[in-house]
């Protein structure tokens, strides 16, 4: 009579003991695209605090060169790759916070910045078991992964990516009840 709900994912070793019960907020699609958008949130954030790193070690660099070894042109050139490294981040970061709403949710914009910090551990350690760059300063590989001659290997590891293991049903429901609280519904 009515078309079967899709099963719900069995428990597994990597849920936590803070793990709400059978229940969940909102409909399976709602649960889907809350997660991958808190997976996209910590993603890249972690992309942009690694070239905001990657930028300081340049400008550094360019210091010790021209203080230290007194070669300008080098100097200069770290400069520039460090600028071009910052400006790679501003425009990251404008894409992200179009795309996510970073910002738009006021006084709860904390919480989510919260919830997305909580899951930035088990989004590192799913792709890590998936076989992809798992580390801070490494998830820009992976953007260069799925612009070079990899993309096709890379998508197919994405895809084994199991957004479960990386978001608690936890972090979904309190995403769920931060969301509802700020939409006023």
């Amino acid at each position: 009579m009515y078309p079967a709900l899709p099963e719900e994912p069995e428990h597994g070793p990597w849920q936590s003991a803070d793990d709400v019960g059978d229940f969940r907020q909102g409909s399976p699609l709602s649960r889907w695209a809350l997660a991958r958008y808190l997976v996209g949130r910590a993603i890249g954030e972690s992309v942009g605090s690694t070239l905001l790193l990657i930028a300081v070690v340049l400008l550094g660099l360019a210091a010790a060169c021209e203080w230290g070894l007194h070669v300008t042109a080098l100097a200069v050139l770290l400069v520039v790759l460090a600028v071009g490294v910052l400006l790679l981040r501003a425009a990251l970061r404008a894409v992200l916070r179009r795309v996510t709403a970073t910002g738009q949710y006021g006084p709860v914009e904390a919480r989510l910045r919260n919830l997305v910090r909580d899951t930035h551990a088990d989004v590192l350690r799913e792709l890590r078991r998936v076989g992809l760059p798992s580390h801070t300063w490494t998830l820009p590989l992976l953007a260069v992964r799925l612009i070079g001659r990899r993309r096709k290997a890379t998508v197919a590891r994405l895809r084994e990516f199991d957004v479960d293991r990386a978001v608690s049903k936890t972090r979904l429901d309190e995403l769920h009840m931060v969301l509802r609280e700020s939409l006023g519904r």
